[in-house]
């Protein structure tokens, strides 16, 4: 009896969970299988987020910390933003920050 018992649950949870582990959607734009968990408004609000550039000031304050004490310039270039300017020892430095991630790209200094 609890052989029994057992199989069926076995069985009922290898069913049940196939049908959890995804999503079709019918739309507009066709049948789409989507992921576990997926849902479109975090997708879209995923897609603005990586669009959305960073601004000048923020290029700055990201040469700051990576030890730039006074900057002089920032010159704003297709995918990035270069801030040159000098460290704390008076010594020339350039930062390159990516214009999309704000990641530091490049360190120089002269």
């Amino acid at each position: 009896m609890r052989r029994s018992i057992l199989a069926a649950a076995a069985t009922a949870l290898l069913m049940a969970a196939p049908a959890g582990a995804q999503t079709v959607e019918f739309g507009r734009d066709g049948v789409r299988v989507l992921p576990p968990g997926y849902s479109e408004r975090y997708d879209r609000r995923d897609r603005y987020e990586r669009r959305r550039e960073i601004s000048s000031r923020q290029a700055a304050r990201i040469a700051r910390e990576a030890g730039m004490r006074e900057i002089d310039e920032i010159r704003g270039r297709r995918n990035s933003y270069r801030v040159i300017g000098v460290d704390r020892r008076g010594r020339d430095l350039a930062v390159d920050v990516d214009r999309w991630s704000g990641e530091i790209l490049r360190v120089r200094r002269g």
